[in-house]
């Protein structure tokens, strides 16, 4: 399920040595029609949908994921979660419903669509080709860049990346073998990202389409061994959000990514570390005012990104 992939998300930002993310997360686009505003209920219907489908509990999730559609939540990853839960529940017609939905808001992950067990009941449905073709030409659109060899080499670092990562965690990075290939992945990567920021300045939505500006800035956030970098890609990529080359997302990872680092409170909530057995968010500056500077970028709240940290520490799917 995509929920997957938000567990591997979280994981990505947590600011002590694991680090991962998914290779390809959906993406987001304007659908046709504007969204109703989600009502209060709406979110906590979407929140305890969520815990629920997460734990298995999916014939008692799906009568709330309906439920907070009609209370105007709208969001690509309950759509997508939302169709899981409804295929593994025989409702096969409801769960084509739900993949509409996700194509419409712009999920684009073809080949975690086309391979996920969750939806085997309704792979062989004519309905369902119609979907992956158009969850396709959402990711095509992510692909379109100036310089598609460079967006290739950028894809192919962060699946290696990724791996790395993925087998570290299997060992919950106690393997030191794992955590040595893990390391040496990223000292050559943040090498190979010097070069290009150096030629090119900042992998941009333009040059290497969407899905490479995402995987250079997950790079550089892997370049934990070398902060004066990350430290470096910063204004670089203040100024591509600003010119709508980037995302405000990773602008508010990596600004807390280097602040924790340098031993100042976070800006946006994005980092926990563990304490006593407990994942907390590192200190956030202004904490009163946080949920406001998350949405400015497009990020839930404090207490939504909290409670998908502690189901995934609870061995959440």
């Amino acid at each position: 399920m995509n929920r997957l992939l938000a567990w591997l998300a979280a994981l990505s930002f947590l600011s002590a040595c694991a680090h991962s993310t998914p290779t390809e997360a959906p993406a987001t686009a304007p659908t046709t029609a504007p969204a109703p505003a989600p009502t209060a209920e709406g979110l906590a219907l979407a929140r305890e949908a969520d815990a629920l489908a997460m734990s298995g509990k999916t014939g008692e999730a799906l009568p709330l994921f309906r439920r907070a559609w009609e209370q105007g939540f709208r969001d690509v990853g309950l759509f997508y979660d939302a169709a899981c839960a409804a295929a593994l529940e025989g409702q096969k017609a409801e769960a084509l419903t739900w993949l509409g939905r996700a194509a419409e808001a712009g999920f684009s992950a073809t080949s975690h669509l086309k391979s996920d067990p969750d939806l085997a009941s309704v792979r062989e449905d004519p309905a369902f080709a119609r979907v992956v073709e158009r969850v396709a030409a959402n990711e095509a659109k992510l692909n379109v860049a100036q310089k598609p060899e460079l967006r290739d080499e950028l894809l192919r670092m962060m699946e290696e990346d990724q791996a790395a990562r993925r087998a570290a965690g299997a060992a919950q990075f106690k393997d030191a073998a794992a955590n040595e290939r893990m390391r040496a992945i990223d000292v050559r990567n943040t090498a190979r990202m010097k070069e290009i920021v150096a030629q090119e300045g900042w992998p941009t939505k333009t040059l290497v389409g969407e899905r490479g500006a995402r995987a250079a800035f997950l790079l550089v956030q892997h370049a934990d061994l070398d902060p004066a970098f990350q430290r470096q890609c910063l204004p670089m990529l203040e100024k591509a959000v600003a010119a709508g080359e980037g995302s405000g997302k990773d602008l508010a990872y990596l600004t807390d990514r280097i602040l924790v680092a340098e031993g100042k409170p976070q800006r946006y909530g994005t980092q926990f570390h563990n304490v006593e057995g407990k994942l907390v968010p590192r200190p956030i500056e202004d904490e009163a005012n946080v949920d406001a500077r998350r949405a400015a970028v497009g990020l839930g709240t404090m207490a939504e990104y909290n409670a998908q940290m502690q189901r995934m520490a609870a061995g959440g799917k």
